[in-house]
């Protein structure tokens, strides 16, 4: 996938963390590209709007505070969500709508964004972003003027279940896009992430044997 530049010669781009994270944690994990692109690229992490509850969080978090208390540290952070889920059978999601005005918002003052890189649910998010942009769609503020991004790069992203957002999906989306995923990925399931890559008319894909 070929990026195009920005306007003022530099790449902005929008970084969106995964379930139970922070943008803290996503920019550590993404240093080494950040250091890399430094000469080319601005990359701004937000953080979710939608502060987990004990209820909402799955045994991941559990595993990391384990380990923490086996070093003699403590795992204090907010946990954060673009979600969570009401229900898992059928799904219905909660804080979307949270997620997406804050969103807005932080396109419209901190934007404008050449494109958008999330992982996880973060990549969930990135493709909800393209589709409001592109397809102007009602859950998008009439206010918002941000144009659709010029890519989009989503690791291990995957699509919603919950009939009242599937309408994302059902238009092409033709924003060029870089999809990657872990063939043995134990959380988000290839296929899963294979499913959102169709999606998208103008996709390329990258895929490791590994998570």
């Amino acid at each position: 996938m070929t990026i195009p530049p920005g306007p003022r010669g530099r790449l902005r781009i929008l970084c969106l963390h995964g379930y139970e994270q922070d943008s803290t944690i996503f920019k550590t994990k993404l240093r080494q590209h950040i250091q890399i692109l430094q000469d080319i690229a601005d990359f701004v992490f937000v953080d979710a709007p939608n502060v987990l509850q004990p209820y909402d969080i799955d045994g991941m978090d559990n595993m990391a505070r384990e380990t923490a208390s086996r070093m003699g540290k403590s795992l204090g952070r907010t946990i954060k969500g673009w979600y969570w889920l009401q229900s898992a059978d059928p799904e219905k999601v909660c804080g979307l709508e949270t997620s997406i005005a804050y969103l807005e918002s932080v396109l419209e003052t901190q934007g404008p964004f050449d494109g958008v890189f999330g992982f996880s649910q973060g990549g969930l998010m990135a493709a909800v972003l393209c589709a409001l942009l592109e397809h102007r769609y009602e859950g998008l503020s009439s206010a918002c003027t941000h144009a659709r991004f010029k890519f989009a790069i989503i690791a291990s992203g995957y699509k919603l279940s919950d009939s009242k957002w599937t309408y994302l999906y059902a238009k092409p989306l033709h924003t060029p896009s870089l999809h990657m995923y872990g063939i043995l990925d134990s959380m988000i399931h290839a296929s899963k992430s294979i499913d959102l890559r169709h999606v998208f008319a103008n996709a390329q894909e990258q895929s490791t044997v590994g998570a």
